[in-house]
């Protein structure tokens, strides 16, 4: 028995999402999305959230997108938009800064780290802030690159295969659906963070279909 920090030599690259991965930030992104729409039907906005929480990592860009077009569409989409990311940003900025790292995650990407395997975060949020926070935390000198919204985690993880950063014998950290559907489709090991995801079937979901599931990463797991 052993932690995945006693396996990183197994892995040839790492991918990480951030949000309920590195940080336990999900809270702070739901907290942010409601103070961006403050003032807005709260029938709406409750329905919004959930929403969200179905469809982790995908971009705020998107989804302001689909609030102000479909569900509550503005007579101004293009200033409505623009204006609630800017209302997102400053909340959810505030709240990165304070939140707690997902136990384990430091060690396991210094082990990675030390032994030279290339660690690359992609996540849903946006690139800056991403890149911020895990500055301030000084987590981005343990990684080679972190990549984020508004360019999509497919686009970025098709650009890591073509400049040869996305090998065979990689692993995907990931706490949403389309986290393990990328992993899938790229060929990548993936293990489901559920410790503070913010999808519900996510455990069961990625048991069922071979992957191996831990809460954090002091999470013991079978094998070498």
């Amino acid at each position: 028995m052993a932690t995945l920090l006693d396996r990183c030599d197994q892995y040839s690259c790492a991918i990480f999402d951030c949000d309920g991965v590195i940080l336990d930030a999900n809270p702070v992104k739901i907290a942010a999305f409601r103070a961006a729409l403050a003032g807005e039907d709260p029938a709406i906005v409750d329905a919004f959230v959930e929403e969200h929480r179905r469809t982790g990592g995908v971009s705020r860009y998107a989804k302001f997108e689909r609030f102000y077009r479909e569900l509550a569409p503005a007579e101004a989409p293009d200033l409505a938009i623009p204006a609630a990311l800017e209302r997102f940003a400053a909340a959810s900025r505030a709240g990165l800064r304070e939140c707690p790292e997902v136990p384990g995650v430091r060690a396991l990407l210094e082990g990675f780290a030390a032994r030279r395997v290339p660690v690359h975060v992609v996540s849903g949020g946006d690139q800056d802030e991403v890149r911020e926070a895990l500055a301030a935390r000084g987590l981005d000198a343990l990684v080679s690159g972190v990549h984020g919204s508004p360019t999509p985690k497919q686009k970025h993880l098709e650009a890591l295969r073509e400049a040869g950063e996305l090998l065979p014998g990689g692993v995907f950290f990931g706490d949403a659906r389309l986290d393990m559907e990328l992993a899938e489709s790229f060929g990548l090991e993936f293990v489901f963070v559920g410790g503070v995801s913010d999808w519900p079937e996510g455990r069961e979901v990625a048991r069922d279909r071979g992957h191996l599931v831990i809460e954090d990463f002091t999470t013991v797991v079978e094998g070498p």
